[in-house]
């Protein structure tokens, strides 16, 4: 719906500048790069190999197809995931059951679904990020290009064995090296203080609550499914009608706008026997209609953050808030995110390279800082949808 801070360097160059995004994820490419994006490229766990769409070009580049057909995931597959240092070293991890190494070669030829859940898939996209600076020509003349790079297999790996897990932790040690080296990569290729590099993340992720209430700290899981089922029922009795909820994703509940409309359902009753409905969940602390949003009593910062992230036609109707610590879904173990809590919301963010001086900050800024503190360091237009600030002690 705006323009991306790729799209506005497309717009003050003329659309001169390359702007190119790869990730692991189809969205982490696609939406990092923008709309006026040269390429957009991501993996595809089927085949095991990078992909992208006709919206960019009706067929692969050559450089792709050659990088494809290395076949590298069966090369990572081979090495089997074992720990960068001996296991008894990581001290940052809780002392769970310590299973490594982990058997990759049985999925070589078979399964390519597997690589994006292991540190080998940052490697894999350094190794795809390597071939695209040459195949793209990025940074290669006077005009600046925009690279956006996305390194997916945190997410994976936290969502799988939480971040008390050795396997966290040696994604992380693992990730660091990839770093150096690949910064190392770029002073060689493109040269030293002639790029600029930010690092940041899209979110945290909560303690896995099995974890925490071994230590005596409160913590749960929410069964979005169990109560999903559970509030259909309810609204079948309330209302006679059937199938009401669409789901809750998200912590929002999403209601079938146009059966209500259909039934000559009242939106106000549906909501209020929804809202009574949820209440009765341990795991709940607030709940109320995202429409009324500006009436409920809540704290400014959480507030600002719902308002921020609520679109009416692609929001759901009713907003749960659930107490600290609680997650919704994983039931069988694993971690997620999407709340406004620190261990969610508070992420790093680190810039490296032109016009960049040392130093540091614990003042609170937001990610949506970053396209702003660009643009005004390259002097051209803030993207389009931006609320965010200069960070002026980056480069002063």
């Amino acid at each position: 719906m705006v323009t991306t801070i790729g799209d506005e360097l497309k717009l003050a160059t003329n659309f001169k500048s390359k702007v190119v995004g790869i990730a692991i994820k189809d969205r982490g490419a696609i939406l990092s790069a923008g709309h006026s994006a040269n390429a957009a490229y991501w993996y595809d766990n089927k085949s095991g190999d990078w992909i992208t769409s006709s919206y960019y070009t009706s067929d692969l580049p050559q450089w792709v197809k050659d990088f494809n057909a290395k076949k590298m995931v069966d090369k990572y597959y081979s090495q089997d995931w074992n720990t960068l240092h001996p296991v008894n070293t990581y001290e940052q991890s809780a002392p769970v059951t310590r299973n490594f190494p982990k058997n990759l070669q049985q999925y070589a030829g078979k399964n390519y679904g597997v690589i994006p859940a292991t540190p080998f898939g940052n490697s894999f996209t350094f190794d795809m990020a390597k071939a695209t600076l040459a195949g793209e020509h990025l940074g290669e003349d006077a005009i600046t290009d925009l690279f956006a790079i996305s390194l997916s297999s945190a997410d994976y790996i936290g969502h799988a064995y939480g971040p008390n897990s050795v396997e966290a932790e040696d994604g992380f040690l693992r990730l660091d090296k990839e770093l150096g080296d690949f910064l190392n990569y770029l002073d060689e290729k493109v040269g030293k203080g002639e790029y600029l590099i930010f690092l940041t993340a899209d979110h945290g992720v909560a303690h896995v609550p099995a974890f925490l209430s071994e230590h005596k700290i409160p913590a749960g899981n929410f069964d979005n499914e169990k109560v999903t089922e559970g509030l259909n029922q309810y609204l079948l009795k309330s209302f006679g009608t059937d199938n009401l909820v669409i789901g809750i994703f998200n912590y929002q509940v999403s209601l079938d706008r146009q059966l209500m409309v259909n039934k000559h359902l009242q939106k106000d009753s549906v909501y209020s026997a929804t809202i009574q409905y949820l209440k009765q969940f341990p795991a709940v602390e607030r709940v109320f209609a995202l429409d009324a949003l500006s009436s409920t009593t809540l704290s400014n910062k959480i507030k600002e953050a719902l308002a921020n992230g609520y679109q009416s036609n692609r929001s759901g109707d009713i907003q749960l808030i659930l107490r600290p610590q609680w997650i919704d879904g994983f039931l069988k173990g694993g971690t997620t995110h999407g709340v406004w809590n620190p261990y969610d919301a508070h992420i790093p963010l680190l810039w490296l390279g032109w016009n960049i001086k040392q130093g540091k900050s614990n003042k609170e800024f937001y990610m949506t800082d970053i396209a702003p503190t660009i643009a005004a360091m390259l002097s051209i237009q803030m993207p389009s949808g931006s609320v965010g600030h200069v960070i002026e002690e980056v480069f002063k």
